[in-house]
């Protein structure tokens, strides 16, 4: 990417930058063209390309940053501050829920390009939410307590079997474009509930 993007004022890379997220964010990777997203930003074509040499380079650079916002709220709700995988959980989804509404283009075209499926970016997309998945399971499994789960049931299973439901979940919302933050956020605290119940040793009360 050209480092004359980056001395522009902080106020014409947001206006860019959000130019960009709303087009991908309603659009394939395919049919979104650099001319929308000029046009919608107030710049010319040119100028966007001065800026960025195509429009993959645009869009992995929008990723990125959109991953960045992601950790950055996540540590806001101190997710990995417990020891308590379901309050992890939660934490996890207050936080996911906030930047949905705070951002919704950029929310919108973080699930599109998860399910992206254009060569062009398609592997590279995978590659690195793959990495940052491995990373973040290795920090759950290292800091999460297993004291109070039942012992009769394997914690890596359980944990797979959850961010497979959560992933369906997501999916299915996302064919449907269903994707309202407060609906979203009280069905899945329904379900970590769900889970917690399950897979946690009942206290018995003396």
């Amino acid at each position: 990417m050209n480092d004359k993007f980056f001395k522009l004022s902080l106020e014409k890379q947001q206006k860019i930058t959000s130019a960009a997220y709303r087009v991908f964010a309603h659009n394939r990777y395919k049919t979104a063209s650099m001319s929308e997203i000029a046009a919608e930003a107030g710049i010319s074509k040119a100028l966007l390309f001065h800026y960025f040499q195509n429009k993959k380079e645009l869009y992995l650079y929008l990723w990125l940053k959109a991953m960045e916002l992601t950790k950055a709220s996540i540590a806001q709700y101190k997710t990995l501050e417990t020891h308590d995988f379901f309050e992890m959980l939660r934490r996890s989804l207050l936080s996911k829920c906030a930047l949905m509404r705070d951002y919704p283009d950029l929310s919108r075209f973080t699930l599109k390009a998860y399910y992206e499926a254009d060569p062009e970016i398609e592997t590279m997309i995978q590659k690195h939410f793959s990495q940052a998945s491995e990373a973040s399971e290795s920090l759950v499994l290292e800091r999460m307590e297993t004291a109070g789960l039942r012992q009769d049931l394997d914690f890596n299973a359980m944990i797979t079997e959850i961010f497979y439901a959560m992933d369906g979940y997501m999916l299915k919302k996302y064919r449907s474009h269903e994707l309202d933050p407060d609906q979203i956020e009280h069905e899945i605290l329904d379900l970590v509930h769900f889970w917690e119940t399950l897979y946690t040793i009942p206290v018995i009360p003396r």
